[in-house]
């Protein structure tokens, strides 16, 4: 078995699917948690049977358990859910990326790949475009790292006798190890 590079890159994809693990597993937990009144029934049929008259003379007692709470509101119908989500009227609730503007949709049409015109200048536009611009939220994490970035470049500014850690202090993330 051969051992996993574990590079910068590696090691933030592991960190990041334990963390999905240990989450996922914390929502299970809140969402199945027994309450403290499910588990009283267990108790009472165990000491009623412990504290009971001896097995010759009675039979234990037989305690059921409560009947399982619904997890949904039966009342609430799929119209009703449709209505909040209104996706008829407003078609972009589900949709991960903005629409394309018309004058880049324009250069589809516009010519031949071989040509550097077509396809081919449409994806080269669509590449100088920030991800922020294009999508409505980070896909995925890699996006993350630099979503939004520009709205707080103003803050960072060089300084006038030194220089400069822009890229420390704007991209770098402290994960708290050494800290």
């Amino acid at each position: 078995m051969t051992r996993m590079n574990f590079d910068t890159r590696s090691q933030n994809a592991w960190k990041e699917l334990i963390e999905k693990e240990s989450v996922t597993r914390i929502s299970w937990h809140r969402k199945f948690q027994a309450t403290s009144n499910e588990d009283e029934w267990f108790k009472r049929a165990f000491y009623t049977q412990a504290t009971s008259k001896p097995v010759a003379q009675t039979l234990p007692t037989i305690v059921l358990p409560p009947k399982p709470k619904r997890r949904y509101d039966s009342s609430v119908t799929v119209n009703q859910l449709r209505e909040k989500l209104d996706v008829e009227h407003n078609p972009d609730i589900l949709k991960e990326m903005y629409p394309v503007k018309k004058e880049h949709q324009h250069l589809l049409y516009d010519g031949f790949s071989a040509e550097d015109k077509g396809r081919f200048r449409y994806l080269k536009v669509r590449q100088e475009v920030a991800p922020d611009q294009k999508y409505q939220y980070p896909i995925s994490s890699s996006m993350e790292y630099g979503w939004k970035l520009d709205e707080n470049a103003h803050q960072y500014q060089t300084p006038i006798h030194a220089r400069g850690k822009f890229i420390e202090e704007s991209f770098y993330r402290t994960n708290g190890a050494f800290q």
